[in-house]
């Protein structure tokens, strides 16, 4: 093992170590990870700016560059079925295991060690509500100017430069249905659940029918998440709500998305049809886009294909600010039981960290 790779886990063991599940979001400026990050950075200024509710900004700089990286700090919960406890890091011949490893702790820890090596002007945004999707500290963070040029934005790529993902929204779907008894023939129709079924369907078929439209991000993923309504089988359900969610490309507005979505069902089934929340797609097209490319084609990375998953880099790229989305590990690691990330990856992803600190300008 090189003298690199072995510093770089070295690092990882100790962020892997912090526990930073959202939720519950029980993060604040007196966590473990701030007292971290202040001692893997020496000569940094840290500022955090705790907005609550688990939402931190950490941001470290050292000089006035003009590159930004973003990591996302938090991880989601551990899952049933971990064969080790997911805050101690296990160290294997090709890879590591542990909770945050590949999401996206392992490029935090590649970014730093390359800081380290290095007296270059550097900075970085640490933040810790990713994982809770909406985004709060880096929408509030991209608004402001900060005098950063790009962003490099880290989640699991396999050391790629990605320029294109989907949206995402949420919703709920509440449908209206009559109560009466179960025998009633009439319930096959005027069920709720019946009603919420029927257009499940219609929605089903809408977002595979766009799939056939082509390209690198075609058509609207559609998923139900959640379903819910009724009061027993000899009661016609009266309400039932349907949780759901889209992720459209870039080429779809989410407000297209959603009324179309809506006139799958007759109005008289509606009691609501409410947005939680929505999320825009980064485009790969505009002047900031071209910038973002020509960094990463200064950097010499490769290129990787729009990636179906939502990522913040959308919300810089909203405020007109050059981003792309970079980091080590493939997403299909992530989110999963003993998560975790190659030796490799971690490499490749320290070497581009390196060329970022030497082209600071």
């Amino acid at each position: 093992m090189s003298e690199v790779l072995s510093s770089i886990l070295n690092r990882l063991e100790k962020l892997v170590a912090c526990d930073t599940r959202n939720p519950p979001r029980a993060i604040d400026g007196a966590h473990p990870l701030m007292d971290v990050l202040r001692d893997e950075l020496p000569g940094f200024t840290v500022d955090i700016t705790d907005m609550g509710d688990g939402c931190l900004q950490i941001l470290a700089r050292r000089g006035a560059p003009k590159t930004l990286i973003n990591v996302h700090m938090d991880t989601v919960p551990d899952a049933p079925g971990w064969r080790h406890s997911p805050f101690a890091m296990q160290r294997g011949e090709t890879r590591v295991i542990g909770l945050g490893t590949c999401d996206i702790k392992g490029a935090a820890a590649c970014a730093i060690e390359a800081a380290r090596r290095s007296d270059a002007p550097a900075a970085f945004l640490f933040t810790t509500d990713e994982e809770n999707g909406a985004g709060l500290c880096v929408s509030d963070f991209a608004a402001q100017d900060h005098g950063f040029n790009r962003v490099i934005v880290s989640e699991p790529t396999r050391a790629r430069a990605v320029f294109a993902h989907r949206g995402i929204a949420s919703f709920d779907a509440k449908f209206a249905g009559t109560s009466m008894h179960g025998s009633d023939a009439r319930c096959v129709e005027q069920s709720a659940i019946q009603r919420a079924a029927h257009w499940l369907i219609a929605a089903g078929k809408m977002a595979q029918a766009s799939e056939r439209e082509g390209g690198a991000l075609p058509g609207v993923r559609f998923n139900a998440g959640r379903i819910e309504g009724g009061i027993k089988p000899n009661i016609c359900a009266p309400r039932c709500t349907v949780r759901f969610g889209v992720r459209p490309g870039p080429q779809h507005a989410i407000e297209d998305v959603a009324r179309k979505l809506y006139a799958l069902a007759p109005a008289e089934h509606w009691e609501g049809f409410e947005t939680l929340y929505t999320l825009p797609a980064l485009s790969p097209q505009g002047a900031a886009a071209e910038a973002a490319r020509d960094y990463a084609g200064l950097l010499g990375l490769p290129v990787g294909d729009p990636v179906d998953f939502w990522t913040e880099a959308a919300l810089f790229a909203a405020e007109g600010t050059p981003v792309f989305v970079f980091g080590p590990g493939d997403i299909a690691q992530a989110h999963t039981v003993d998560e975790w990330v190659s030796h490799a990856q971690l490499i490749a992803a320290f070497e581009v960290y390196e060329k970022v600190f030497a082209n600071h300008d």
